[in-house]
């Protein structure tokens, strides 16, 4: 690496975390994907916005997700690989397992509701700008958000046909 490039990038370096937009994310749709041994088997796709000047990637992603407040599912562990181009709006799967025990009891809490609330919470590793590969590791991620009680209940009903 030149001088130069060495001064861009840690400038960039500094000037970064005081300008930078977390991106943004919106619920697209959530889709089951299987009903196998362990659980639903569901893939949650987000809309992100990446409102930055600059791209994004999105490495490694760690996280805990609760249920309505009430139920945790197991830690998620996994390798995107995706890339957030400035000023655009990129869809993002997000794999979830929601174990066969948490089905019946999550379903009756939420019988009289259109929509089960999450809770997602931990780190992500990030590169800001292909060109500097400037890289983040451990950034925090703090989201909530719904997905479709129809879609879980229509999974479970392979396990648990009286389900409402």
């Amino acid at each position: 690496m030149d001088r130069r490039s060495f001064i861009v990038g840690s400038t960039a370096l500094v000037w970064l975390p005081g300008c930078v937009s977390k991106p943004t994310m919106q619920l697209k749709y959530a889709q089951v994907q299987s009903a196998g041994l362990m659980g639903i088997g569901m893939n949650i796709v987000m809309s992100v916005h990446n409102a930055n000047k600059f791209d994004v990637q999105i490495r490694n992603v760690r996280v805990r997700t609760t249920i309505q407040d009430r139920w945790a599912l197991p830690p998620l562990a996994y390798s995107p690989n995706i890339w957030l181009r400035a000023k655009h709006t990129t869809p993002v799967n997000a794999p979830v397992i929601i174990p066969w025990q948490l089905v019946p009891p999550l379903l009756g809490a939420t019988a009289s509701s259109p929509s089960i609330r999450y809770h997602v919470e931990g780190e992500a590793d990030v590169t800001a700008t292909s060109s500097l590969n400037i890289k983040s590791d451990n950034y925090p991620v703090d989201e909530e958000g719904t997905i479709p009680r129809a879609a879980l209940l229509a999974a479970a009903r392979v396990n648990f046909p009286y389900l409402q």
